[in-house]
């Protein structure tokens, strides 16, 4: 119990019989995220965020709608929106989740990274997250 990053329960909703053919692109889009920057707040003592300043930004490209972790480390949590495309509904559920994360498991550690911070190399800010999960987070 509580040794995995697990998705925040979805609300129920009810189907929509009267919806319009015309409309459901707009309503697809409001619900996804192609690709926008926000910055992630780091906890900057923990070994997967060394060398970095209290924050960094990322692109994320997923609604990443995940609870915080438990039994672990939140290291990087998603904070405020920069610039980009985020749908209306995606965007409601974008804060304060987790982004990085460390948790102990047996004699090793499981180490969440929901966005990839190497992503297409575009920021090389993100290799040195990727080089403390490497060698630095025992």
């Amino acid at each position: 119990e509580g040794y995995e990053l697990k998705e925040k329960p979805q609300p129920e909703k009810k189907a929509d019989l009267q919806r319009k053919y015309g409309e459901a692109s707009r309503k697809s889009i409001s619900n996804s995220i192609p690709g926008a920057i926000y910055e992630v707040k780091l906890d900057n003592t923990h070994p997967l965020a060394y060398g970095y300043g209290d924050s960094m930004y990322l692109l994320i490209k997923d609604t990443n709608d995940f609870e915080n972790l438990v039994n672990g480390w939140n290291v990087g949590v998603l904070g405020e929106y920069k610039s980009g495309f985020v749908g209306s509904n995606a965007k409601k559920g974008l804060k304060d989740v987790t982004v990085f994360g460390v948790q102990n498991r047996g004699r090793g550690k499981v180490i969440y990274m929901t966005e990839s911070p190497i992503f297409r190399g575009f920021w090389h800010t993100g290799k040195a997250l990727f080089a403390n999960a490497v060698f630095f987070v025992k």
